[in-house]
Formats: structure tokens, sequence, C-alpha cells
């Protein structure tokens, strides 16, 4: 598999590549790959493979990044992880670029909350000493977090150069005493007086910021202040590699209207042979992430693979639901309008229509949900009613009018065109309310029926 080191997207015309966390510094040596990416991605995405390789997908806008996206407490921004935890190579200027942004887009409760993390660091290390039941190596992990994730980068300088920046700073000696700790070559006398150093400094440092009571405070500020920008994360399954992921989760064409459950999208993927469903899922919020990973010279006839057979191509699909969100999906999008005919797809949405109302072979269908009695939820009889109204039938009739495709039109617009504004409204308050009497699923249905 390829290593997040050696994987890069484009950036402003340019290519970056920045890795995060221990391997910031090149003598460290590290069991896993952390990695970032900045491109074309809604939301900041944490992909996580099978190996706890991590790569970090992130929007092109600095000021859309939040905090890092983890299910565990956050107590780090975007903006510092990229800032301070990261590196870029020798002569990337957009790597640089990036990263001098996002340092200068630091919030200052971050750096009070750095304080606040550190002191809380060190008390770890204190008890685990006391305990000493624990291996050097994790013994000593507190301490190293404390001095080399927090306190040195509380200098108020951009660490340019990480290896310059960590050699010139006042703790650098304390860092590696940390480090050799961890190594198992210091006494526990030697490292209790390791701690009394690192407390002073780091007391120190407090009392600059107003005290513990204003960082501790500053902790709980941080992640009010960035809530609204929400992150993703993502576990692989052991078939897709950070960065095919990366590929996946930058989509190109959005479907149909996401919701807090799922989220339909197409994203275009060099080397794919044939059109292929990917499902991934949101570890945070819970919604399903339905890819479509399509060739870029995906064919008007090509059908997916991995899924429900569909009564329409991919390129059907996306041209009747599709809304696309990068220039590579707007080029896919008008080569394919002149490969498929708008009466054509409106006849399939029309015949699919009414096989859902009246297709008695069809479990699925209004009139098998209708004839199942109370053995059926009345909600989910509403569902067949919902396809027809809010999408099928909508889309066959503006595609038969105008002799346009309806991809990235409003669902309520077309219902409201088709002379469906009604049933659409009705529709919307019992899937609100989540339950419906027969006497209003008969009205939808009666209305239904009269435009089929």
């Amino acid at each position: 598999m390829q290593c997040v080191a050696e994987v890069f997207l484009a950036i402003s015309c340019m290519n970056t590549k920045l890795i995060f966390g221990s391997g910031r510094f090149s003598s460290v040596v590290t069991n896993n790959r952390n990695g970032v990416f900045v491109g074309d991605f809604d939301l900041p995405t944490k992909l996580v493979d099978t190996s706890k390789d991590v790569l970090l997908c992130l929007p092109r806008e600095v000021g859309n990044w939040g905090m890092y996206p983890t299910h565990q407490e956050s107590w780090l921004c975007l903006t510092f992880v990229v800032g301070c935890h990261s590196r870029h190579e020798s002569g990337d200027t957009s790597g640089l670029e990036i990263r001098r942004q996002a340092w200068e887009a630091i919030p200052t409760a971050q750096w009070q909350a750095l304080a606040a993390k550190a002191i809380g660091f060190i008390g770890e290390f204190r008890q685990r000493l006391v305990e000493n039941t624990e291996s050097p190596r994790k013994l000593y992990k507190s301490l190293t977090r404390a001095l080399q994730d927090c306190v040195l980068y509380l200098s108020g300088k951009f660490p340019e150069d990480q290896d310059a920046f960590l050699a010139s700073s006042e703790v650098s000696l304390l860092i590696e005493r940390a480090n050799q700790g961890r190594e198992g070559k210091l006494t526990l006398g030697e490292g209790n007086q390791l701690a009394d150093e690192a407390e002073t400094i780091v007391s120190e440092k407090i009392r600059e910021f107003g005290g513990l009571e204003v960082c501790q405070r500053a902790l709980g500020e941080l992640a009010q202040v960035l809530a609204e920008k929400q992150g993703r994360v993502i576990l692989l399954p052991n078939e897709v590699s950070l960065d095919r992921g990366a590929e996946l989760v930058s989509y190109d064409i959005v479907l149909g209207t996401p919701d807090a459950h799922d989220m339909d999208v197409v994203s275009i993927v060099a080397g794919m042979k044939e059109p292929q469903l990917v499902q991934l899922k949101d570890k945070l919020s819970d919604q399903r992430l339905d890819i479509i990973a399509v060739p870029p010279e995906l064919g008007p006839k090509d059908e997916l693979v991995g899924g429900h057979r569909a009564f329409q191509s991919v390129a059907e699909m996306l041209l009747a639901n599709g809304r696309n969100t990068t220039a590579q999906g707007r080029e896919l999008i008008l080569r394919l309008i002149g490969q498929v005919s708008p009466s054509e797809l409106a006849q399939k949405y029309r015949t699919v229509a009414k096989e859902f109302f009246s297709n008695a072979a069809d479990r699925k269908s209004w009139v098998s949900r209708r004839a199942a009695g109370t053995s059926v939820p009345q909600v989910k009889k509403v569902i067949p009613l919902y396809r027809i109204a809010c999408d099928l039938l909508p889309r066959a009739t503006y595609m038969e009018r105008e002799g346009k495709f309806t991809g990235g039109m409003s669902p309520e617009y077309l219902a409201q065109e088709a002379g469906l504004g009604d049933s659409f409204r009705a529709i919307r308050t019992v899937l609100d309310r989540q339950d419906a009497t027969n006497e209003e699923l008969e009205a939808i249905a009666a209305d239904l029926e009269k435009h089929l």
C-alpha cells in the first residue's frame, strides 16, 4: 500500500503533501503514517485505514476548518494541527503557505488550552510515576505530550522548519530527556526532577495567560466556538487505501438532497473500469455516504456494479438527479447531456412511477402496502407515494414538457410544476410526524393516480 507521505493532491495548481503528528520531526521513528490533503473536500474528514494510518482531508478554505475530528475529546483545532503539528517538504511553497495560513488563523483560546492540557499531562505523568506499573514508553507518554505537543509551541513563533524549531527551543533539552525516559534511560528520581522542571515552565505560561481557571475555561470555549464546523471520521474497509479514500470523499456530483441519515454522491476516479458503489460511514454522525465511483470516460449506458440493479444507467441517474460540485463534475454532465435523451428517460421515470403505484407483485408498491393493512406501519405505506410524488413523477413530467434534464433542480419546485404541490407537502407532513391516517394516504394516492 502506498504510504501517506507519498501521496499528494493539487492545491492552487501546485502539489502539496503534509505530514502531521510525531512524524513531523525527522529524528522520530513512528509506527503510523499521518498525512494531510487540502483540496476539494466539503468537510474536514479523517480517514483511518486498517493499519491505523491517518489521512486528514481538508477543504481549501482554512475558515471552514473546525476541531480535529475524533470520537474522543477534541482539544486541538485543525488550524493548530496543520500550522504547528505538521511539516511540509523542503521547497514546497504551497505546503508552507497553507501551514502559515493555518498558523495565523489559530484562535487565542487554543494557546490557553494548550497550557491547561500541558499541566494536566504533567499531573498524569506524576501519577504514573507513583504507580510505576507501566512500561517506560507508556510511562513517559504524558510528559512528552506536555512538552513536545504543547509547551514547544507556546513561544509565539511559527515553526517553519520543525527540526530547527525544536533544536532552538528552550525546552529542547527537556524534550530530549523525556524521550530518553521513554527509552527506559531515566530513574524515577530523574523522572520526578524532569516533571518539576516542566511544571515550572508551564506554570509561568499559565500565569501569563491569566491563570489556570482562564486556561481551563478556554478548553471548553474552543470547542463551542468551532462546534458548527463539523467534521467526519471514516474507518476505511480493507480494500480501500487512504489515497483511494481521498478520491472517493472528494466527490464531484451530489445526487438528490442529502439528509442526516445518508448522502448519495458521484466521485470521478481515474483508473476505474466501471461504476462501482462504495459505502462509507461517518463515525461521528452515523451518516452513511453512498459513493458511486465512476471513470472519467463514463458512458451513457454504463450500469452500477455493487448495488441493486437500477432501472436507469449511472449517466441517467446523475442527469436526472445530480448537481455538480466541481469543474470535473460539470464537464462530465455536459458531455453526457448530448448522449442521453430526456424524453426517453422521462418515459422510464413515468413507467417506474406507475409500477410503484399499482404493481401488486412488488411488495414495496403502494397497492401492496395498502393491502397489507395493519401488518405494515402507516409511515411505511407513504414511502412508495413519496417516491412517486417527490421524485419520479415530477421529474418525468418536467423532462416530457421541457425536453431538459432535472439534475440540480429542487424536488419541491418540480412537484409544484407538475401539479403535485399539495401531495408533496402532505407527504412531507406525514414523514415529519412519522404517522398517517388511512384517509390522508388515500387522498394522496387519489391525487397521484390522476397524474399517472
